[in-house]
């Protein structure tokens, strides 16, 4: 159930009734653009200069209370001071026009004072939206201490959390105090033209999902039309690619210098923030480690009720880890569903074969760094995030796991998983494929060593076909570097001319597409470190495989993972055909 608080200071039928009818007209008054500078730095914004600016929606409010009492004096001082500071706020310019208006003759309604200014139907109809919106943020404030029942839990190193409820077109921010989410400060946004539940690229839709804000982008590097900066989102996730979603380049980010808001559905599926209220919220998330769940609506729940919904979804995973520590797959696959999927596209018999090991004991497995969010859509369902600690027979290792739990007649089950070692002694399974691969690997070359004896052939044929096999690899690895140096020194055309014409893009989106995110994000980093640990290559003919383990470091964020390069010769140079990450 969605619960307000009652409010201490009431808006009169009148004030609403006539904030919802200026809404239906607009002004062709414009505002000087001088707010919404677009040169904001990759860093941080200083937060100092933003952090006490009045809500307008507030300030609004008072404004109409004012005139319901016949304070016109007091309601244009009121109205004045609002459009010095928002001085590009267009319902507040038809405010002040009236106002003036009304000193000379009265006004049926609102608007009436610059109704000869008509304008198309589409535009009213976003100005009255907005204003349905950015009225209710005021009279419908939830209940101090009520939580939303997305945040079952954060992680110590979450600070802050967003989400959004795209049906009252809000966005709130909540700081992580003591482990309890706490709200601090809620924003008007606009979405998709289209709403939300984005499911394929250019469908002008808003994802549903919980996402992390990837990077940021200076509007240094942007146009104008982004406003001061934009802050990437993670979609498509790992579950939305599980369940065929496309599409990229999914932002938070502000307006044009010469707007200061845009009706609620507007954009292209991003979430568009004022200028002022993207540089609050960008001074204040922390890159890879800021959720965003984005929500049809969002469910507030009473402090009592939000503990026992956290107690319960926490029980999910310690349950999971006892069985884990009892290295027995049947055991495990309990915890599993039917409909099981995996970042292999494994079987879950093979899945689960792989995921124990010999332990030593319930305590051999610890769980941290926990997260936990009630996932937004249809279905009733939960992803953890957490680090578990293994001690093992070979020693001790780290794997990072995103579990999507959902509840399947009643019963919680894994629905999908992904697990990727971090840290630490090498897997058993790990190294008993490896040392199938050698075997195989040997049982091959075992042959041709037969064939070469059997027919006679020139040693020094043999000789050739291995140097220049060696020389392939050789040129390979120096693409490779070359490809690792034009990224680490952030110079996109050489990064970018290191792919193929026919290179097949990660999530199935355009190469343009592709090509634009990948030099935002290369682009908007202060500082790029990389570096590749023990690449293997194997080249058959003109086409090669390079696997390594990579680190990249950007600012705060670290991040090391396995990944796998394919390349083909195209025009005498080794050129990057596909990228995977993962195993």
């Amino acid at each position: 159930m969605f619960l307000f608080s009652p409010r201490s200071t009431r808006v009169s039928k009148f004030a609403i009734a006539g904030f919802l009818t200026a809404a239906c007209t607009m002004t062709l008054l414009s505002a000087r653009a001088h707010a919404g500078s677009n040169n904001a730095p990759a860093e941080k914004p200083d937060i100092t200069r933003i952090q006490n600016m009045p809500s307008p929606d507030a300030l609004l409010i008072e404004v109409y209370q004012l005139l319901a009492q016949n304070e016109l004096n007091k309601a244009q001082v009121k109205i004045d001071a609002l459009l010095s500071i928002y001085p590009n706020f267009q319902l507040a310019h038809l405010i002040r026009g009236d106002l003036i208006s009304m000193r000379t003759r009265p006004l049926s309604q609102f608007g009436a004072a610059t109704a000869a200014n008509s304008a198309s139907a589409d535009r009213l109809k976003d100005l009255r939206d907005e204003a349905q919106a950015r009225i209710r943020a005021i009279t419908e404030r939830p209940v101090k201490d009520f939580i939303p029942d997305q945040l079952l839990q954060m992680s110590d190193e979450q600070k802050y959390a967003l989400v959004m409820d795209a049906k009252r077109a809000r966005l709130f921010l909540y700081e992580n105090i003591k482990g309890i989410p706490s709200l601090i400060s809620d924003f008007y946004v606009s979405q998709g033209k289209f709403g939300i539940d984005k499911f394929k690229e250019g469908d002008q839709r808003t994802p549903l999902g919980v996402y992390y804000i990837t990077n940021r982008l200076p509007g240094t590097k942007l146009p104008d039309f982004y406003g001061p900066g934009a802050l990437p989102l993670s979609y498509p996730n790992e579950w939305d690619k599980s369940q065929g979603r496309s599409g990229s380049g999914i932002w938070l980010h502000g307006v044009p210098s010469s707007n200061y808001s845009r009706p609620p559905l507007a954009s292209d599926g991003c979430v568009v923030l004022s200028n002022p209220d993207f540089l609050k919220i960008a001074a204040t998330v922390d890159i890879a480690k800021t959720p965003v769940i984005i929500s049809d609506k969002i469910n507030f729940i009473s402090r009592a009720a939000w503990l026992t919904e956290k107690q319960s979804a926490r029980k999910l995973i310690e349950d999971w880890r006892l069985d884990i520590s009892g290295s027995n797959p049947n055991q495990l696959a309990r915890h599993y569903s039917r409909n099981f999927k995996n970042n292999s596209n494994e079987a879950l018999t093979a899945w689960l074969s792989k995921q124990v090991t010999p332990q030593a004991g319930s305590n051999a497995v610890a769980l941290r760094d926990i997260s936990q969010f009630r996932y937004p859509g249809k279905s009733d369902m939960i992803v953890s995030n957490f680090i578990q600690d293994s001690s093992t027979t070979r020693g001790t290792y780290s794997v990072k796991r995103h579990q999507y739990w959902l509840k399947e007649a009643n019963q919680w089950h894994i629905i999908f998983e992904e697990a990727t070692q971090i840290s630490g002694a090498k897997i058993e399974f790990d190294i008993a494929k490896e040392q199938r691969k050698d075997m195989i690997s040997a049982s091959t070359k075992e042959p041709i060593k037969t064939v070469v004896t059997a027919e006679k052939i020139d040693r020094r044929k043999t000789t050739d076909l291995h140097d220049k096999n060696k020389q392939a690899q050789s040129e390979v690895l120096k693409a490779v570097d070359r490809w690792v140096n034009a990224w680490s020194s952030k110079n996109t055309g050489a990064y970018l001319a290191h792919y193929a014409r026919d290179f097949q893009t990660p999530n199935g989106e355009s190469r343009k597409s592709w090509m634009e995110e990948r030099r935002g994000r290369i682009e908007g980093k202060a500082k790029i470190k990389l570096t590749l640990e023990s690449p293997t290559v194997s080249v058959e003919g003109n086409n090669a495989t390079v696997k390594f383990r990579q680190h990249y470091q950007s600012g705060a964020l670290v991040a090391s993972s396995r990944k796998t390069l394919v390349l083909v010769k195209q025009d005498g140079k080794w050129l990057i055909r596909q990228e995977r990450t993962g195993s």
